[in-house]
């Protein structure tokens, strides 16, 4: 009796993180996206991404009979920073929806996932164009999705994954996920933070303490980073910090550099 008890004991530690995540982002809602720096750092990336396009790999989303149309994934898409369209409302800088000519959206918390429709709806995209579901790549079964396995959510030209992948258990595995669901010749993007010890930015020891266990690590090296890409079978790898870096509040170690890394997967052909 008490080895199943145990046993279940580790079966829940197994969990936390995402589950952590999960309720950490259902509570915070749209009530994060509205706070100063926040604004400021996702428009620093919208822009960074959209000023990069070419580099990843863009070219400008042209539908016409001869080309089938491009397809994005935005992966922990919150509400949706990698794959916005301009906002005249708002007047938030676009990031890669131009690119492309549809867009799906993932993250494990459902409340995001709704968030990222209304915010879609708001652009003017019908959900054909545009829409997110609740899923987990790392862990399906902590957030069931029945459609986490058709053929809508896989074989991206583009998955782009901003600011999540601090947030995620092994970090290896879920390059791995997201590589698994490119097609051939399809980009895998991801933005986060540099580690201080790479980038000479203050140590944001504090971050650590006040993201409720929610944060696994304080940014990445581009090895950490490039190894990853190299196990999933990556190729083309590019790495590059953007132009400036995000000011960030003073208790969680006021400046911070952000990377933005690309690979490819191979044609057979």
């Amino acid at each position: 009796m008490a080895h199943h008890h145990h046993h279940h004991h580790q079966e829940v530690t197994e969990k936390t993180l995402g589950q952590q995540n999960k309720e950490h982002f259902d509570k915070v809602g749209a009530d994060v996206f509205t706070i100063p720096w926040i604004v400021e750092m996702s428009n620093h990336i919208a822009i960074e991404l959209h000023d990069n396009a070419e580099w990843l790999g863009f070219k400008r989303s042209t539908i016409d009979q001869s080309s089938r149309p491009t397809r994005m994934l935005d992966y922990a898409c919150g509400n949706g920073l990698a794959s916005r369209a301009q906002v005249p409302v708002t007047n938030s800088p676009k990031a890669l929806a131009p690119f492309v000519d549809s867009i799906r959206g993932m993250d494990i918390s459902s409340g995001m996932a709704e968030q990222y429709n209304k915010k879609a709806q708001e652009e003017g995209h019908s959900p054909e164009q545009k829409r997110a579901i609740a899923g987990d790549l790392l862990h399906p079964d902590a957030t069931p999705s029945p459609e986490i396995n058709t053929p809508e959510f896989s074989g991206f030209d583009v998955i782009a994954m901003c600011m999540a992948l601090h947030h995620v258990e092994d970090h290896t595995v879920m390059i791995q996920k997201l590589s698994e669901r490119l097609c051939e010749g399809g980009v895998l993007v991801i933005v986060d933070w540099v580690t201080p010890a790479e980038s000479g930015c203050p140590l944001a020891d504090k971050a650590q303490e006040m993201s409720n266990h929610t944060i696994t690590r304080l940014g990445f090296t581009e090895k950490d980073v490039k190894d990853d890409y190299e196990k999933a079978g990556l190729e083309g790898w590019g790495w590059k910090w953007t132009s400036s870096r995000c000011k960030m509040p003073e208790e969680i170690g006021g400046e911070q550099q952000l990377f933005i890394a690309r690979g490819q997967k191979p044609s057979t052909a």
